[in-house]
């Protein structure tokens, strides 16, 4: 039963395009051959077309050769020359490949009435090259039999296999796959609006083609638009194919403002092709024009649906910003790392919450951004948080430019560097501070007295003091080491409590500590030295046995643009080393001699 009903799946498409093709050539033979010529409106070749475009070139020999045989029935069954037809059924396979071979070729056959360019694509290969290659050899077999010249056959082949092409290839296309699409266009709308609208399209075209004294071909143009914005692509091929049907008999039959022409019967007919191709040119674009934006509307939103979807549950923030800045989306996560409710930012500028130290930096990675859409971009700043707080944040920032290349928004994704910036700090400060005490180490404070000495070439004072507390091994060996930290914290202290921000104190051995002044001299710096060895003399440091006093000596020296840094160091050590020589606890300053 099985192996029953997969052949006749499989013989069942080629069966069905030959009966369509016999049904379809002998209305044509019956209907549209006039005076004694060529038929004037041929259907017969677009379901062939509509197949052969849309498989398989291997699956080629079988569907010609079934719509051949569809042909070659209706020849001899109906058609006054059969075997002169047999000439023609050639020019009609040949025809048929030839359109759908260009469309493949064009790549466009998958998508035909799928997307706007696919539509002059068929026009050009199904209605204009191959009726026109295929009538030079079709014209070629008739002339000998026909009561016509060559000139005139391949006219009215050209004319009614290409109108033909064009009416009813579509309608042939969305029986042959209506997985496209096509009937999902009908079903959202409803099959009451369908049929609806095809009643209004058959009804009009009845009343417009039943009567001959007034030029109303306009009319039924309104409610085919109507039924191509309604229904889309099965709207369109299904109205233009029931004005073909309808007004074709009715003109067929005399009726009609295609009467109002003063010609023959086969002009009059070939006008009523032209109407054709203009409703199909009206319509058919339209649709596929919808079906694009229908098709690019369902694609923004499931964007939109993805984006809103890792926009509500991401840990980094996502704004969306007007050229300007202007903030036209904030996404969940600015309530956490922000403490901002998202909403109260929408038509906020970004740059208000930046701090101003940093709006430059901030604004020229925006119009980097804007200048270079294809790149991502850039920037760490400092932003304040809803709460009043500073945080540290990092933008990755991209400008969205439209198909013609206008810029519209950019988009950003922050990402909390505060844990980052904080890491970062804490591996600073362990590489430039001293573990015990906090100030600088010796390797910190050697930059920041290079930095000093390089301000001093330029004009601004500074003056180095170099100290350390007096019989510290003692300390340690009578107290102990804790005794001895907690002298050294002491120290540290009251260095740190007692100089300027600007000036810099460091630990640069173990007892041995350093003050850089910046932007005093050596005369107003020794007072502050001085006073700095008055006050540890007052002071007491925790013992085991209760507490003890420490004093320091000192030197200082000046920093001489001259000499360079390592002078300076050199002179203020010889001169402590003076201070300790004269009894310790003093403050000694150095003199250019010391220096052997």
């Amino acid at each position: 039963m099985g192996d029953r009903f997969h052949q006749w799946r499989a013989v069942r498409p080629p069966l069905l395009l030959a009966l369509t093709c016999f049904a379809l050539a002998t209305a044509a033979v019956q209907l549209t051959r006039l005076d004694h010529g060529i038929s004037l409106l041929w259907l017969a070749n677009a379901p062939l077309i509509a197949m052969l475009a849309t498989c398989e070139p291997k699956r080629w020999p079988v569907l010609l050769g079934s719509a051949a045989a569809g042909l070659i029935l209706a020849a001899f069954v109906f058609s006054p020359i059969p075997w002169t037809s047999l000439g023609l059924i050639a020019s009609n396979m040949a025809e048929a490949a030839i359109a759908a071979g260009l469309l493949r070729r064009w790549g466009v056959a998958g998508e035909l009435f799928l997307t706007s360019r696919s539509v002059p694509a068929f026009v050009v290969a199904a209605a204009l090259v191959a009726p026109a290659l295929s009538g030079v050899s079709a014209s070629l077999f008739a002339q000998a039999l026909l009561p016509a010249g060559f000139g005139n056959l391949w006219f009215d082949w050209f004319l009614g296999h290409g109108m033909g092409n064009l009416i009813a290839t579509p309608f042939a296309i969305m029986v042959v796959r209506p997985h496209d699409g096509w009937l999902e266009d009908a079903r959202a709308s409803g099959w009451p609006t369908l049929v609806g609208i095809k009643l209004v399209v058959v009804v009009t075209t009845a009343l417009v083609f039943s009567q001959n004294r007034l030029p109303l071909l306009f009319l039924p143009i309104l409610p085919v638009l109507v039924a191509t914005f309604a229904l889309r692509r099965c709207g369109a091929a299904m109205s233009v194919l029931s004005v073909a049907v309808v007004g074709g008999l009715l003109t067929l039959s005399g009726h009609g403002p295609v009467m109002l022409i003063h010609a023959s019967q086969a002009l009059r007919l070939q006008f009523f092709d032209f109407y054709l191709a203009v409703l199909f040119l009206a319509a058919l674009p339209v649709a596929a024009i919808l079906n694009e934006r229908g098709a690019l509307n369902r694609a923004l939103a499931e964007s939109e649906a993805r984006y809103r979807l890792l926009a509500d549950h991401a840990t980094d923030i996502m704004l969306t910003l007007d050229i300007d800045g202007t903030i036209r989306f904030a996404s969940a996560a600015v309530r956490e790392l922000g403490f901002y409710e998202p909403e109260t930012l929408i038509g906020r500028n970004a740059m208000d919450l930046i701090v101003p130290e940093d709006r430059a930096r901030v604004s020229a990675t925006h119009v980097a951004a804007l200048g270079a859409p294809e790149r991502n971009h850039s920037v760490e700043y400092r932003a304040t948080k809803a709460n009043g707080e500073t945080g540290w944040f990092e933008t990755n920032t991209r400008a969205v430019r439209t198909p013609g290349g206008a810029i519209t928004a950019v988009v950003s994704i922050i990402r909390d560097l505060s844990g980052r910036k904080q890491r970062e700090d804490e591996l600073v400060r362990a590489a430039t501070t001293d573990p015990l005490t906090g100030l600088l180490n010796r390797a910190a404070f050697h930059r920041a007295a290079a930095e000093a000495a390089a301000s001093a070439r330029r004009g601004v004072p500074g003056a180095l003091a170099i100290l350390d507390l007096d019989h510290f091994k003692r300390i340690n060996d009578t107290h102990g080491h804790a005794a001895g930290d907690a002298a050294l914290l002491m120290l540290a202290d009251l260095l740190r409590e007692n100089l300027r921000p600007e000036d810099a104190i460091g630990r640069i051995g173990g007892e041995e500590f350093a003050i850089l002044f910046r932007g005093l001299t050596l005369a107003a710096a020794t007072p502050i030295a001085d006073r700095l060895r008055q006050r540890l003399e007052g002071k007491r440091f925790a013992t085991d046995e209760g507490s003890a006093g420490v004093t320091m000596s000192a030197g200082l020296a000046t920093l001489d643009p001259d000499r360079g840094v390592e002078a300076a160091f050199r002179l203020a050590d010889a001169a402590l080393y003076a201070a300790k020589r004269k009894g310790r606890n003093r403050i000694e300053v150095a003199v250019t001699e010391m220096i052997s």
